[in-house]
């Protein structure tokens, strides 16, 4: 089985990704959210009472390390299973996505942007074998976060890539920080950001009534 492995700014809340984890559970063995600090609301522990089946728990004190890194090695000590799935509340998967995955038998599964040579960390699946052939590196410098993981993981392995199935959502998490401080002048894509909190408030999982307002506000804005 796969444990699945996230980091989760505690001041934001994904509801998709919960309605997906409620209804996709049966695929990992163990799915670890470790919250990490940022400023604004703090969502932990309703999050916590509404991912039943999830074992969510604090970063430990990360002092002068890169948050993430961090936040993912924290997760990676709790986990025992011979593969781990690391991935992001932005990565918006379809049947077609979870039937390349499993239809593709190698030691690691990722995605590149494009006309970059990172495998993105919103979704790379990797046996714990190769993740402890690498240095547990997760942190940005020198390109960006998981950079230097996944060039450790190319050293070991020919990582499958598989490019189709799925959205990524970039910019989810600081659109949601950039409203709940004011700064909108930088909100990334906007009627994209607004359709996505629009499915959000369709959906069928609990939503915090204050997060709910907000979505609510700038959905129909």
């Amino acid at each position: 089985m796969i444990d699945a492995i996230l980091s989760w700014p505690r001041n934001c809340d994904y509801p998709l990704w919960r309605q997906f984890i409620r209804d996709e559970r049966h695929r990992f063995a163990r799915v670890l959210v470790v919250f990490t600090e940022h400023d604004g609301p703090d969502y932990r522990d309703w999050i916590s009472d509404n991912l039943p089946g999830v074992e969510c728990f604090d970063s430990p004190d990360r002092g002068k390390r890169d948050w993430r890194d961090v936040a993912v090695n924290a997760a990676l000590d709790r986990s025992d299973a011979c593969r781990v799935w690391f991935t992001e509340q932005d990565f918006i998967t379809s049947p077609i996505y979870w039937k390349a995955v499993e239809a593709t038998r190698t030691p690691a599964i990722g995605w590149r942007e494009w006309n970059t040579d990172r495998w993105h960390p919103s979704s790379l699946f990797v046996d714990r074998v190769l993740v402890e052939g690498t240095t547990r590196y997760f942190g940005t410098p020198p390109v960006d976060h998981f950079y230097t993981f996944g060039k450790e993981l190319d050293a070991q392995t020919e990582v499958a890539s598989i490019g189709w199935g799925f959205e990524h959502l970039a910019g989810l998490s600081q659109n949601h920080h950039l409203i709940d401080t004011g700064e909108r002048d930088g909100l990334y894509d906007l009627s994209r950001f607004r359709r996505y909190l629009r499915s959000c408030l369709a959906s069928d999982v609990p939503l915090h009534p204050d997060w709910a307002e907000r979505a609510r506000t700038e959905a129909l804005a």
